[in-house]
């Protein structure tokens, strides 16, 4: 998994994620609202009591605080955006896994 922020200013910033097949972004919350603009990919965002798809070119915005994971179904390259003091923070118990370990 790469995360990189690539822009921020005063209000919010926007993050840039890249995830393989195989691999996946355990259970974790933004402090802020995160909205997902999906570029490429398809991956399944699982909630406590739904789960979404995210294909190419979709968006979902996800309400601060909201627990979720996602299983990367094709390779993703999505941009995230938050509150400028946003944080994404994941379940101590279970870091994500990253395919170059």
């Amino acid at each position: 998994m790469e995360m990189k922020e690539v822009f921020a200013n005063t209000r919010y910033k926007v993050l840039r994620v890249a995830l393989n097949v195989g691999e996946s972004m355990p259970l974790h919350h933004a402090t802020s609202d995160a909205f997902i603009m999906n570029n490429k990919g398809k991956g399944k965002i699982s909630f406590t009591d739904r789960q979404v798809i995210l294909s190419t070119g979709d968006s979902l915005l996800i309400p601060a605080n909201e627990p979720h994971k996602m299983e990367i179904l094709e390779d993703v390259s999505a941009f995230i955006i938050l509150d400028s003091d946003g944080h994404i923070n994941f379940d101590q118990t279970d870091p994500p896994k990253n395919s170059e370990h």
